[in-house]
């Protein structure tokens, strides 16, 4: 099955003050866990839709396309990843911003996908959905449809796909990073777990 991924990584970090993804994080820059956690040989393309030159880097170093965004709402980052996805039987939207989200999660997540291929499939913990999701090649115009400051899953009214949810290993893989005061509680997490 051929399977695409985007990373959004061009918000705007209004709330953090500088450009949360580039911020330090244990020695490693938020968005180079969320890159370096990818489960790259899972995907037949992926795509980092950025807006700064310094993420741009990131994906350099990586090896990893990377699409311009050049300002606007959030549908926008959206529809210009989907529309890198022509082709592929399903998209992995991954969050720039989440960097305790696991490898062995999003691996459980194309595996479910794989098992139900025409499901939308979703990070969970517990009941509480969330980011990354997997949607089908039939959501894919949906997606590029989309308009507005609205997320992926706000695309899908109408369709009513399945929704099955692949649960996290630990809450802290649903946490983003949208003030610094969120950072300070993903590096404690990360002191008491004695991760790197």
């Amino acid at each position: 099955m051929n399977l695409g991924c985007v990373v959004l990584a061009a918000g705007r970090s209004s709330r953090f003050g500088e450009n949360k993804l580039l911020n330090p994080l244990k020695g490693r820059a938020v968005l180079a866990r969320v890159l370096d956690s990818l489960p790259r040989e899972r995907f037949e393309r992926i795509a980092v839709v950025a807006a700064s030159e310094g993420v741009e880097q990131l994906c350099r170093e990586r090896q990893l396309q990377c699409l311009r965004y050049s300002g606007g709402t959030q549908s926008e980052s959206i529809r210009l990843g989907i529309r890198a996805m022509t082709g592929l039987e399903g998209c992995l939207f991954v969050m720039g911003d989440q960097p305790l989200c696991a490898r062995a999660s999003m691996e459980r997540m194309v595996e479910e996908f794989m098992a139900h291929p025409r499901a939308v499939v979703r990070l969970a913990w517990g009941k509480t959905p969330c980011s990354p999701v997997l949607f089908p090649q039939c959501c894919f115009s949906a997606l590029e449809k989309l308009t507005g400051e609205r997320g992926g899953m706000s695309a899908l009214k109408g369709l009513e796909p399945e929704i099955r949810l692949v649960q996290a290993e630990d809450e802290a893989e649903l946490w983003d990073v949208d003030t610094k005061e969120d950072l300070s509680r993903i590096e404690c997490w990360l002191d008491r777990y004695r991760q790197k």
